[in-house]
């Protein structure tokens, strides 16, 4: 006689098991990478944040110029951003997405991130399937002006989700930043 074993419910749906459905699959990413990118902006430590520091030019850091192949070096702490908001939403049927809003002292910026169901959907049912097998991801970067919250500039990509750390990050600011600069700059009257 075979004896099997019972579950309550709470352990069943705790169980690592073999019905994990891409949606699930979807939500593990996104609060991995919620959890990663919070991480990023963990240098508050319950302190406010003063002043930016002044950098080379003498202009708060996030007025200078800053290149590509400094941001190596750079943090957000160095940029003087810090963290408005990061959240889940899982209102969409095919694409679940986190977004992250964070400031500097002139614009806000709008991070979404978008995985789609398909990218959690195993291809080959012999192999196994995890988290780490969800690769690719949506995102959408949005500027605003902090006056009055107009869009000044967006940048859409395609992009692999392990690449998302605080130096592609910088250099995705630094992107819409060159690219979409305030308007006082490109509108000036000679």
């Amino acid at each position: 006689m075979s004896m099997k074993k019972i579950y309550r419910f709470n352990e069943y749906i705790l169980e690592d098991n073999q019905f994990e459905t891409p949606e699930t699959y979807v939500s593990l990413v996104l609060k991995k990478l919620k959890t990663q990118i919070d991480s990023i902006f963990d240098y508050d430590y319950g302190e406010k944040l003063d002043e930016p520091e002044e950098v080379d030019s003498g202009k708060k850091p996030e007025q200078a110029r800053v290149n590509k192949k400094d941001s190596d070096k750079l943090s957000f702490k160095d940029l003087g951003v810090s963290l408005q908001s990061s959240d889940i939403s899982k209102y969409s049927k095919m694409n679940d997405n986190l977004t992250i809003k964070f400031v500097d002292s002139e614009f806000a910026y709008t991070l979404i991130v978008f995985v789609d169901i398909e990218d959690a959907t195993p291809g080959d049912d012999d192999k196994d399937f995890g988290v780490d097998d969800v690769k690719k991801c949506y995102i959408k970067f949005k500027k605003y002006d902090l006056d009055n919250f107009d869009l000044l500039g967006q940048i859409t990509k395609n992009i692999k989700i392990k690449d998302i750390d605080e130096t592609f990050l910088i250099n995705l600011k630094i992107e819409l930043d060159e690219n979409f600069g305030s308007d006082e700059e490109e509108f000036e009257i000679s």
